[in-house]
């Protein structure tokens, strides 16, 4: 899983595509393995097409400087990791320590994680212990704590000095923390090592074209706008817009004010679906023009506070401050965030009322007492996301499932499949 030891791999270029686009397919639809069939024979862990899709999507990433998708194979790479390790038997768990630390004993490079690894993972095969669950702390092993970030950010171990104690029943997440910072490691290796080579190689080329064919048509088309939409045509087709984005927009129209947050992210996603600068500018001084009500937590008018609005607008676009691109805020952070009054902008599916959520949803679709279970289920279940996928699906009658990870991506997906 380390993948530290590469094997000789003998295997068609066209299996090595379809290792990585299956790969790159599993990361992006937040899969378990058991639920991707048809991927299976690419994502069994340490065969040749493992390897495959794992060195080819490493080379691309390496490469690429979209860091949306640079981004997504990392955690997507972690995700496997984690899951691999979830479903590893004592005994094979083991085996696997002991083939990390054989593989580590083999590298000769001179890393500082890599000696973590071999550390953390002799103490691991030698104190592991069968009763082990999530509550058990019978063991501990220390490491310095820069090696074990998500578990430090997360106030799950003791800090002294520097050094980490990590209870047994969070081994696991040091083994990925360690594959984040080794894996990102290589990342610059080998972008500097490709960047000295004075020929293009052929394979290379033809497997970027692949993946970045790949990403752009089934991925992260939204992100690839041809024509703008227009303010009106947006009003017109409120079908289109994800629950969350509705529900600010007709705040907006309602109360003629948003607070802070949500105005942000309303402008966020209005600039990545197309709308104007100049017609986003016109919403606000429309509403905002107006005389607000007591619902909205926003006290601003245009006459007194046209600047600023004017100013948060065109630096959310990229055109003023430091001109960057700025990414829409994704579905599990809006999740998770509080909400001072749900109606101005929040996830439908986590902050709403069950009864409230019923009534909201029913205006494009009757969902009957059967489905309503099945999203209540998703909602008191922590799985928001999929709730909104399963109303997606729904909503636009489509044979198969629609994934997003961002209201943008939704947009972009109930566009395509009313198309």
């Amino acid at each position: 899983m380390f993948y530290l030891q590469v094997p000789d791999i003998n295997v068609s270029v066209i299996d090595v595509e379809d290792s990585a686009l299956s790969r790159l397919g599993h990361f992006a639809t937040y899969s378990k393995l058991s639920g991707k069939q048809k991927h299976l024979k690419y994502l069994r862990n340490s065969t040749l097409l493992d390897y495959s899709g794992f060195l080819c999507l490493r080379t691309h990433v390496s490469l690429t400087d979209d860091n949306t998708l640079k981004e997504m194979v990392i955690e997507g790479e972690c995700r496997l990791i984690t899951e691999r390790l979830n479903l590893l038997k004592p005994n094979f768990l083991r085996k696997y320590l002991i083939k990390i630390i054989d593989d580590i004993r083999l590298f000769n490079a001179m890393d500082d994680n890599i000696d973590v690894l071999l550390k953390f993972c002799l103490e691991y095969k030698d104190k592991q212990h069968v009763s082990c669950d999530e509550h058990c702390s019978i063991h501990s092993i220390e490491v310095p704590w820069q090696k074990c970030p998500t578990l430090v950010s997360n106030r799950k171990v003791h800090l002294n000095q520097g050094i980490a104690t990590v209870p047994c029943n969070q081994w696991n997440s040091v083994l990925v923390d360690l594959f984040r910072l080794i894996y990102i490691k290589s990342l610059h290796k080998i972008r500097r090592s490709m960047s000295a080579l004075n020929n293009n190689n052929l394979q290379i080329e033809y497997l970027k074209e692949k993946i970045n064919g790949y990403y752009n048509s089934k991925i992260a088309f939204w992100k690839n706008i041809d024509e703008q939409i227009s303010l009106e045509e947006l009003t017109l087709n409120k079908l289109l817009l994800p629950p969350c984005m509705l529900l600010s927009l007709n705040s907006l129209f309602t109360n003629h004010r948003l607070a802070h947050d949500p105005r942000y992210r309303l402008t966020l996603f209005l600039k990545d679906i197309g709308i104007p600068l100049e017609q986003t500018l016109m919403l606000f001084q429309q509403e905002y023009s107006k005389c607000g009500n007591l619902i909205s937590t926003c006290t601003h008018s245009w006459d007194e506070h046209h600047k600023q609005i004017e100013y948060n607008v065109r630096h959310t676009y990229g055109m003023l401050g430091s001109k960057k691109n700025y990414q829409m805020t994704s579905c599990i952070l809006m999740q998770k965030q509080n909400i001072q009054v749900s109606d101005e902008g929040c996830c439908p599916f986590v902050h709403y009322s069950e009864d409230k959520l019923k009534s909201f949803l029913d205006e494009f679709t009757s969902i009957d007492d059967v489905e309503m279970n099945i999203l209540n289920d998703l909602k008191n279940s922590d799985q928001p996301i999929q709730a909104c996928h399963w109303y997606a699906h729904k909503l636009f009658k489509m044979s198969e499932p629609l994934y997003h990870n961002t209201p943008t991506q939704y947009f972009f997906n109930s566009k395509k499949a009313t198309s």
